[in-house]
């Protein structure tokens, strides 16, 4: 579907945004009842009457205290009273037992009928009061060995259990031991059972996919007049709801298994080599771009990742070197022990020429493509397995088999019970021990995780939205929102200096024909300070004023973001000192959304792609779209999945989609980012070329490959832009990255091509930079921020973790800091359920049964630091956990409200209600009106 968007302020282009047909449906893996069978009813009802009580006696205690000082001014004649009349005043004002608690203890005649009427009804309610304190202890001992009971009976849930198991192994462990002993819980069965409750509300009240902890489907906006902005049918009943997944081997496995070949000095002579490419000769020296991999062996890492960095290199020629280029003319792949062969002379030992082809290997100049991994393929661990073979000795064909069988382990996983599932998981550990042992490398353990896993929901129906309800309701906000994220977005200002820097090099309307050279001189002379100093700068000083981005070239495409970044702070302060002290809600207007577009630079390239993460929410307010989180477009955060879809061909839709967004007389073209031994880079070729960098192999067609050496750079004095071009395409080239790696991991040379590619990374937070005070160590409440009726950014409350209640002290009964939760949150007016968040981190309690899903170590709960945390304020498990947190926590902990809120989820079925969230995309299309007319 197109929409056209409104002309910018200086009318120069216009904007085309175009929203695919395809969405992606993210649900929990559990209903969000299991979360509300965690809460503790009874204890909650009980601590609302404490809580009613208390208040009641304060309300009435204070006129009492005021009455019982006029009878202390009324008795001065006897002492022996006023004495008691004023430690009952104390008591009354200071809401303690007093000493005589009994009402016909106290003279009517003294007092006045009117103040013992108030004294005793004050009296009757203490002791209510009392009784009800009395009885926490108890209600809350039976309500903890309710929830205990469901909470065991939740840990054998499979789909759970399953997630846990790829998640954190330990833990897995560790539940076995939980669940057998029901007694009182020990310190570790205690963080055993935190680590449990936070997988249990993370798969019931979140949405991120791993495992079956959350499910993946695609969805096709249509017109068939539903009128629904999200319809699915789930097949489920009473038990868990049927889901289908695949999964595949932790590709760092594979990656280790060829840093070990590679490293092994006997095995190299049978290795296929070839050149790497991008190579010239320039002054008598062979410069090219050297790729060095530092891999980490930590087997008890939860993610495992290599990091590559790039930079041009320099050998001195001579004839060794010259007959060494000769040999691999033409693209040559030779076994290295055939090279020396054909090198070796009486001149020249057979062991000097393997020295130094060692040694060219050990530098980059030669590569191993059979060690390559393929991130395309349908099956890259099959591939790499072939390649194996096609070497053609006895340890490849070892190694392949191998390879082999642990590939079709982890393909047989999702269909094992839990108890195979660990079978499966051991098998492969041993196999990839055997692996290592058999390459002599016993030492060098396996990864952590081995398995990766998605899964899908089992629907009766295709998942589908209605595409003119969307057009009506959501596609108008959306589209004003995308129209400001220019203004947010980090990696614009990459792109912006990129241009800079060669108009500063080069000239205005310049050109460069070395890539390779500019990406050199560009990230040794400005690049890396420039990234180096983006990095450590604060976009806001200590009276939260934005700061200016240093200008390095003086560019006025940044000085006009940063203006519009400030009218943005301006705008949202005057809104809000403009509301009323007890609003909850702050809304944006039109003009707002316009207006402040209108100051975005209007020629910062063709494309504008985005995506967005978004919630339903149905309740008394209407139906609302909820904002989480913008990514960026071009099909990136769809292809990661396209393999579970091949029935519904999601590859073939999003290489049409792709094919609608690629501009007349620019190709795109996939960077592939440099890694391929990690599953975040896995996804299918939906560009129609590929740009293949010094060091890789691309296993596309020729025709379909674009060289580094074919590219060149000019800058398009026009439209003052700079532009990637092929010189055998005669054509612009726009690079796609489709992995998940940031820009500042990728290695060096990518990161420079990546300033030529349209990835934007834009999260808005509309309240920085504005005069709304900042809690310092108390807590400031923020309200909602709506534009139409798309929510983009939930009320929000920021704390110093000190103005929590405090830590449990040994002389406090477990019920008592339950109550003193209940009434922090009842002073301070906060919803039921919220998701906290820490920022910084304070330090480490040093318990963490296992790190989860990456969590970091020292983290009790297994998470890491940055992930929302579900709190449900009924639930003391909840508090244990917030807590916890807040502990860890630096200088503030941020609370969002839960929205779409408890009875707001939109997709239900037999089992109960699901949290879901969308990913829609909006790509921008900006026409040049002095290019296109």
């Amino acid at each position: 579907m197109t929409v056209t968007a409104m002309r910018s302020g200086a009318a120069a282009s216009e904007v085309h945004w175009r929203m695919p047909d395809v969405f992606m449906l993210r649900t929990a893996g559990l209903p969000i009842e299991v979360a509300d069978a965690l809460a503790f009813d009874d204890t909650s009802a009980w601590t609302r009457r404490v809580l009613d009580l208390e208040g009641r006696l304060r309300r009435t205690g204070q006129e009492l205290a005021d009455a019982l000082q006029d009878a202390v001014a009324r008795n001065l004649d006897d002492g022996q009273l006023r004495q008691r009349l004023i430690r009952l005043r104390r008591d009354v004002y200071n809401l303690r037992a007093p000493r005589q608690a009994d009402p016909a203890a106290w003279p009517v005649d003294q007092l006045g009928v009117d103040t013992h009427e108030r004294l005793c009804d004050w009296l009757t309610t203490f002791a209510t009061y009392r009784a009800e304190l009395a009885d926490g202890a108890q209600i809350l001992d039976r309500d903890l060995t309710d929830r205990r009971t469901i909470l065991r009976q939740l840990a054998d849930d499979p789909d759970l259990r399953g997630g846990i198991l790829l998640s954190s192994p330990s833990l897995d462990q560790y539940l076995s031991t939980y669940l057998r002993d029901t007694g009182t819980p020990s310190k570790r069965a205690r963080r055993v059972e935190r680590s449990l409750l936070e997988y249990a509300f993370r798969t019931a009240c979140k949405t991120s996919p791993f495992s079956r902890l959350t499910t993946v489907n695609v969805g096709t906006f249509r017109d068939d007049g539903t009128d629904v902005l999200l319809a699915a049918d789930i097949r489920d009943a009473d038990g868990p709801t049927p889901k289908r997944a695949g999964s595949r081997l932790n590709l760092a496995t594979i990656g280790r298994l060829s840093a070990i070949v590679l490293a092994d000095e006997t095995l190299r002579p049978d290795l296929p080599v070839t050149l790497t490419t991008g190579w010239r000769i320039q002054h008598g020296r062979l410069r090219y771009l050297r790729r060095r991999r530092i891999s980490n062996e930590d087997g008890d890492a939860a993610i495992t990742m290599e990091s590559i960095h790039e930079s041009l290199f320099v050998l001195p020629t001579g004839q060794l070197l010259a007959d060494i280029l000769a040999v691999f003319e033409g693209g040559q792949v030779l076994r290295l022990a055939t090279v020396v062969e054909r090198l070796t002379s009486e001149r020249r030992p057979a062991a000097e020429v393997a020295q130094y082809l060692h040694h060219l290997l050990r530098v980059g100049l030669l590569v191993v493509p059979n060690l390559q991994l393929d991130i395309h393929a349908d099956d890259p661990v099959a591939h790499y397995q072939a390649s194996l073979r096609e070497i053609g000795t006895g340890w490849a064909d070892r190694l392949a088999d191998r390879v082999h069988t642990v590939n079709q382990l982890a393909s047989a996983y999702p269909d094992e019970d839990i108890a195979g599932r660990r079978q499966t998981l051991a098998g492969i550990r041993a196999e990839l021990t055997a692996a290592h042992t058999d390459l002599s490398r016993p030492e060098i353990p396996a990864p952590r995780t081995l398995v990766y896993e998605d899964a899908a929901l089992v629907t009766r129906h295709p998942v589908t939205a209605d595409r003119g309800r969307w057009e009506r309701e959501v596609l108008p906000g959306l589209r004003a929102l995308a129209r400001l994220m220019p203004v947010f977005d980090i990696n614009l200002p990459r792109r912006l200096v990129t241009k800079g820097f060669f108009r500063a090099r080069y000239g205005v309307g310049g050109r460069c024909d070395d890539l390779l050279t500019f990406a050199h001189e560009f990230q040794q002379d400005f690049f890396e300070h420039y990234s180096g100093r983006s990095m450590r700068r604060r976009a806001f000083d200590e009276q939260n004023r934005y700061v200016r981005q240093e200008n390095w070239f003086r560019l006025d495409e940044i000085t006009a973001l940063d203006d519009a970044r400030m009218e943005v702070a301006q705008r949202i302060n005057d809104a809000y000192h403009a509301l009323p002290t007890d609003a909850t809600e702050l809304v944006l207007d039109d003009a707002f959304m316009t207006e402040v577009a209108a100051m975005v630079p209007d020629r910062l390239g063709e494309l504008d792609p985005r995506s967005f993460f978004l919630q339903i929410a149905e309740g008394a307010a209407g139906t609302r779209v909820v904002v989480n989180r913008i990514y960026s477009g071009m099909t990136l955060l769809f292809s990661r999945f396209a393999y579970l879809f091949q029935d519904e061909d999601l590859t073939g839709r999003l290489r049409a989609e792709l094919a609608q967004l690629q501009p007349a007389g620019a190709v795109l073209a996939e960077l592939k980012g440099g890694y391929d031994a990690t599953n975040l880079n896995l996804h299918p070729a939906v560009t129609p070329y590929e740009l293949v960098c010094p060091g890789e192999i691309s296993f596309r067609p020729e025709a379909e490959q674009i060289h580094m050496d074919d590219l060149v750079i000019t800058h398009d004095a026009g439209a003052d832009r700079l532009v990637l071009r092929s010189r055998r395409l005669d054509a612009e080239v726009i690079p796609v990255y489709l992995g998940f790696l940031l820009p500042m991991a990728l290695p060096e040379v990518q990161q420079v091509l990546l300033n030529f590619a349209y990835v934007g990374m834009a999260q808005p937070d509309l309240w920085a930079g504005t005069t709304v005070p900042l809690p310092g160590r108390g807590i400031a409440t923020y309200p909602r921020i709506r534009h139409r009726d798309l929510v983009l950014q939930r009320r929000m409350w920021k704390l110093h973790p000190d103005y929590l209640p405090p830590a449990r002290t040994p002389d406090q009964s477990e019920a008592d800091w339950v109550l003193s939760w209940a009434r922090w949150r009842r002073d301070n007016d906060l919803p039921r359920r919220v998701f906290a968040t820490a920022e910084g981190g304070r330090r480490s309690d040093g318990d963490a049964v296992d790190g989860a899903g990456g969590g970091g170590a020292g983290d009790p709960a297994g998470r890491p630091e940055h992930k929302p945390l579900y709190v449900d304020f009924d639930s003391p498990f909840s508090l244990y956990l917030l807590d916890a947190l807040a502990r860890r926590a630096g200088s503030r902990l941020v609370l969002n409200e839960m929205l779409p809120d408890r009875d707001e989820q939109v997709l239900r079925g037999g089992a109960g209600s699901y949290v879901t969230e969308l990913t829609v995309e909006l790509n921008g299309m900006r026409i040049e009106r002095g290019e296109h007319g």
